[in-house]
């Protein structure tokens, strides 16, 4: 018997891309999961376009039509209700096809950390699951990509965390491409070392291996760690959080695991991020650097950042992409990262 997961995934002015992962979600060979899906306030009609799906309605966008064969069981629980709710967690249980899904309606944008976080505690208080796996919205599955990831996290003693090997979205194929394998990071620098970035899979990671995070868009995290470490630090709001998450579990006795079966592919856009996507990276290094390294390590991190890092992004954005808002943003985060750190 698998044990049962409950998977979340947070949605925020993004319903063309959830209903693309819910399909994909449609064809998994797992059968025992609950599906969690939680918006955060979003302005675009997502929930309409969520409703209608699961109704069986077709959803058109602008580059195709999204169809659910069947209905889809859907309970929706505004924000201010989830604490009164009282659920019969058998009547939510799917077996291998998406069938029923539970909707969270949160009343304004919480972010990545705490929107999550709002799921866990729904699930923590009214199912009765042993893990957790928490997936963007802008991805899409592999049908045996949970079964196998909980099969080799069976293999190993206190995982805390496990993630799977992410390959670059491309729509009009089957990307073979690496975004994601596994990270390491230096606790002397602060800098995250993303294993198999831009890489064509040619077998090279074929072998499940323990890291030191893995990314928050295809996380799976066990309810004993959470139990023991607690949820995602909601001050990080977005970016870093999972490092953090996985770092803390670390420091009380848990692995992290890169499970190289379990296949997944990310809409993510490699370098070319957003400005307010660079705020949070920068600012939040900071808030990494004071909640996990002790003082050496703060020391060193901090001469790294300022006599190497800094430079070599500000050079880059001032004189050879020319990017005065994604500077702007930089230098804010950088600004905002030193007041967290001197608190």
């Amino acid at each position: 018997m698998y044990p049962k997961v409950a998977i979340i995934i947070l949605n925020w002015n993004g319903w063309e891309d959830t209903l693309e992962c819910l399909e994909s979600l449609n064809n998994i060979d797992y059968p025992n999961y609950y599906l969690i899906l939680v918006d955060n306030a979003s302005s675009d009609n997502s929930l309409n376009r969520i409703r209608n799906y699961c109704d069986g309605k077709t959803v058109k966008n602008n580059s195709q039509k999204s169809k659910n064969d069947t209905t889809i069981d859907l309970l929706e629980i505004d924000y201010k209700e989830l604490t009164k709710v009282k659920l019969d967690q058998n009547l939510f249980i799917n077996e291998n096809r998406l069938e029923k899904l539970i909707l969270i309606d949160n009343d304004k944008n919480y972010g990545f950390t705490e929107g999550n976080n709002i799921g866990m505690r729904f699930g923590l208080k009214n199912l009765s699951v042993e893990y957790f796996l928490l997936l963007n919205n802008d991805t899409v599955v592999d049908e045996s990509f949970l079964k196998n990831m909980i099969n080799s996290v069976g293999e190993y003693e206190n995982i805390g965390f496990a993630g799977a090997k992410i390959y670059y979205y491309k729509p009009d194929e089957v990307s073979n491409l690496i975004s994601f394998a596994g990270g390491t990071i230096g606790l002397n620098n602060s800098e995250p070392h993303p294993v198999g970035v831009d890489e064509v899979d040619n077998g090279q990671y074929d072998n499940d291996r323990l890291v030191d995070y893995v990314e928050g868009s295809c996380m799976l995290v066990s309810t004993e760690l959470i139990r023991d470490v607690g949820l995602f630090n909601s001050d990080y709001f977005t970016y870093w959080e999972e490092i953090d998450w996985c770092i803390r579990g670390k420091k009380a006795g848990y692995n992290t695991l890169y499970t190289a079966k379990a296949s997944i592919w990310h809409k993510c856009y490699g370098s070319d991020i957003g400005a307010s996507s660079i705020f949070y990276m920068i600012r939040n290094r900071f808030l990494f650097i004071k909640e996990n390294e002790n003082i050496g390590q703060k020391i060193t991190s901090v001469i790294y950042f300022f006599f190497y890092f800094f430079w070599k992004i500000f050079i880059s954005f001032t004189f050879i992409r020319r990017d005065k808002t994604k500077l702007g943003s930089f230098l804010r985060g950088t600004y905002a990262g030193i007041k967290i750190l001197m608190k």
